[in-house]
């Protein structure tokens, strides 16, 4: 008796995208790591090469602990609840974007101590996090093939691909800039022209395993007081649409690092670029702050650097913070 286990979780086009990756990559008995095995000594190279002053910047958002600020923190999720109220929806996804700190602080004497513990949610629309394999999947499985149940027990993606060391050149692609906009706007989402038009504006030949760091102006849409809304939300919002997941996939980057993320401009909600997490193995790094690395570098004339994006190897982990550098 056969199952019925309802539509494809893929759109065909990503579906096919799977079809030829599996064909073309995956070797039998082999499991597949998806785009960072593309990272390889060359892509390393690459990156070193284009380091030029050996200056350094950060593309990670600041993850707010301070007790003080977190009143901040609390108006913007109000904000944030209110909008998600006005979008008709019952209640915001448990977890979002949350971070839960406990500081253990001993003094005697002249001495001192402290160690903390940690919570937090790995994904959602707010800190900077790497998302792994186990994250996104389709019939039953994550990419590699792996067993989705193996998150249950002892799933490493993010153990081999700390090991595996994600460095690699990384090209920064103005797609604000190129569109001559602030930011990019829900109503147009980023496309392969986008994405063309960027690239040949810093003269960069891509290569396979180069990291792709596509800024859309997301540190000035909020600073002009807009929220950038979740991906569970059914509602258009700025980002990169089907057009634009196409081309991604067609370059074989090692990883991508984004400001917005999927535009989800389509009726079923699809996150177009976040399927081909399980499509190819794609390594997403979400929610970067990458105004001010893109403000220096271009100061230099350049488009190109060194990205070091180091997770934590940790089993089972469907995704970690992570603060991933920029050299240049």
């Amino acid at each position: 008796m056969t199952v019925d286990l309802g539509p494809d979780r893929l759109r065909p086009w990503a579906r096919e995208i799977a079809t030829r990756h599996e064909a073309s990559r995956h070797v039998e008995g082999v499991q597949c790591r998806g785009s960072v095995d593309l990272i390889d000594e060359a892509s390393r190279l690459r990156g070193v090469a284009a380091v030029r002053l050996g200056k350094a910047v950060s593309l990670e958002r600041e993850v707010e602990t301070r007790p003080g600020r977190l009143a901040d923190g609390r108006a913007v999720a109000e904000m944030e609840k209110a909008q998600w109220e006005k979008m008709g929806l019952p209640e915001m996804p448990s977890g979002h974007g949350s971070v839960e700190l406990e500081v253990q602080i001993g003094v005697r004497g002249r001495s001192a101590h402290g160690g903390d513990v940690i919570k937090y949610d790995a994904h959602g629309v707010h800190n900077t996090h790497m998302d792994g394999l186990a994250h996104i999947g389709a019939d039953g499985c994550w990419h590699g093939p792996i067993p989705a149940e193996n998150s249950r027990t002892d799933e490493d993606t993010m153990v081999a691909w700390a090991q595996h060391g994600i460095a690699t050149r990384g090209v920064i692609l103005d797609i604000a800039g190129t569109r001559g906009v602030e930011w990019v706007d829900a109503e147009n989402p980023v496309t392969g022209a986008d994405l063309d038009a960027a690239l040949a504006a810093t003269g960069v030949t891509l290569e396979p395993g180069d990291a792709l760091i596509i800024y859309q102006g997301r540190d000035r849409y909020e600073a002009a007081g807009n929220v950038y809304p979740s991906g569970a939300a059914a509602v258009a919002r700025p980002g990169i649409g089907e057009d634009g997941a196409k081309w991604i996939a067609a370059k074989d980057p090692g990883l991508v690092l984004w400001d917005f993320h999927d535009a989800r401009n389509n009726p079923t909600g699809y996150l177009e670029v976040h399927d081909l997490i399980y499509a190819i193995g794609l390594c997403l790094v979400d929610n970067c702050l990458l105004g001010p690395a893109v403000s220096a570098v271009k100061q230099t004339g350049a488009s190109t650097g060194l990205l070091v994006a180091a997770p934590t190897a940790i089993h089972r982990s469907t995704g970690v913070l992570i603060n991933p550098l920029f050299l240049y």
